[in-house]
């Protein structure tokens, strides 16, 4: 299994925790690039969902032994932040069977959950994301390829 970098924003922090524990147990590697707190940031900085996003986006391009665990209220900001950056594929993954399949057929490396999601299937869902593998098929791969083209 890879290592994982995780991050949030202060609306993803309960669950960050609560993923925290269940890798500890699961005896993962992770970073925790933050944020440390449920507290509301001001709002003249930048929001922890650029700046968290940014770190395990950079993390995930440079190390290739990693992915990503991001977390915000419902999933889309996150997924949407970290989809800006090169070669990140990230998904919001609401079931174990949508992971699998942001796996196997485009190569997540990022995986985005909200905290509106039961944790029991929120280990289900992390489990299945980190076991899963993609699967080398032309199309899939050309799928990639093409992602990875756009700018």
């Amino acid at each position: 299994m890879q290592d994982v970098i995780i991050g949030c924003d202060h609306r993803g922090f309960e669950l960050k925790e609560q993923i925290k524990e269940f890798l500890r147990t699961q005896k993962i590697l992770f970073i925790d690039t933050g944020v440390k707190s449920s507290d509301r940031p001001n709002d003249n900085e930048t929001p922890p969902l650029v700046t968290v996003t940014r770190e395990v986006a950079e993390t995930v391009q440079s190390a290739k032994n990693f992915c990503g665990i991001l977390i915000c209220s419902n999933g889309i900001g996150i997924s949407i932040a970290a989809n800006r950056f090169k070669g990140i594929r990230a998904a919001l993954c609401k079931s174990p069977d949508v992971a699998r399949a942001a796996r196997e057929h485009n190569d997540a490396n990022v995986l985005c959950l909200g905290n509106d999601v039961d944790f029991a299937i929120v280990q289900k869902i992390i489990t299945t994301f980190m076991r899963t593998k993609f699967i080398p098929e032309a199309r899939y791969k050309k799928r990639v390829e093409l992602f990875d083209k756009i700018t």
